[in-house]
């Protein structure tokens, strides 16, 4: 075999950063009906991982909801905590990722993908804030910008 045959192994990057927070009682993952105890943001230093906790879990849903490029997660973050803020519904569009922030009387339901695929996540107004924190500290530990 010559040299330019053979295939190059190229390992695949592995989470080095995580940045978990816990949830309440009132959240949920559909389509798969699981309840969520964390939602875990990881990342490889590219991008940015979303993965869930169950507290159950006999289907063997894997725990992969979402899996955001840096820019995206960094605008993820920014409308999100406009959503908290002003109480109003959000939207982050990007070439490849499709998301939704609703504000509905309870908390917050995001729609992750178009409508037909969705994957949705509810979550509580007694969480939220942590949710908030914990992106934006993924995303800062990814490529923090400003120096002091």
């Amino acid at each position: 075999m010559s040299p330019n045959l053979i295939p190059r192994l190229v390992p695949e990057l592995k989470p080095t950063l995580e940045v978990r927070v816990d949830l309440d009682d009132r959240a949920f993952l559909f389509p798969a009906g699981k309840a969520i105890n964390q939602l875990v943001f990881a990342s490889d230093g590219r991008r940015v991982f979303v993965d869930g906790v169950f507290p159950f879990n006999q289907a063997r849903t894997p725990p992969r909801i979402a899996v955001l490029t840096y820019e995206e997660a960094k605008e993820f973050g920014r409308k999100l905590v406009e959503a908290v803020h002003a109480a109003r519904t959000q939207l982050v569009v990007t070439g490849e990722l499709r998301l939704t922030i609703n504000v509905i009387p309870n908390g917050y339901y995001l729609q992750i993908g178009d409508v037909n695929g969705a994957t949705e996540v509810f979550l509580s107004t007694g969480c939220i804030w942590r949710v908030c924190h914990a992106l934006l500290r993924i995303v800062d530990l990814i490529a923090p910008n400003e120096s002091n």
